[in-house]
């Protein structure tokens, strides 16, 4: 297995990874080959040269960042791959002030072993 640091994979490789997903299995390849090109803090985890692991971080660099599109492949789940990714995250954006993340409510045991807690303000969201 290797991890590439800020090394953007194909929009095709990651598309086929999001297609694995419930909340990220609309995204167009035109729109996952926008989001690579306007994102700088991104992990990515390969087997065999296969992309098997993706996540990123969103933000300014300083002040505010948000953790997103963390996947690893369906067949290598359960591996401890995903604290590769997050551990390698956290450590490119240790100098951010407050990392934010969304995620599912029955995922907050598991990401409160990064330092992650309950957010007690109000999180809203406008789609488009």
């Amino acid at each position: 297995m290797e991890v590439e640091i800020n090394m953007k994979p194909g929009a095709q490789e990651l598309l086929e990874l999001f297609l694995q997903t419930s909340w990220a299995n609309r995204r167009s390849h035109e729109s996952v080959s926008k989001m690579l090109n306007n994102n700088d803090l991104i992990v990515c985890l390969r087997h065999s040269n296969k992309l098997i692991g993706f996540g990123r971080i969103i933000s300014d660099g300083c002040f505010r960042g948000i953790l997103d599109d963390i996947i690893v492949d369906t067949a290598f789940r359960g591996k401890g791959y995903s604290s590769i990714i997050i551990n390698e995250l956290l450590r490119l954006g240790e100098n951010i002030e407050e990392i934010f993340l969304n995620a599912n409510p029955i995922l907050l045991d598991y990401y409160s072993k990064y330092g992650f807690v309950k957010f007690t303000g109000l999180t809203m969201v406008r789609r488009s």
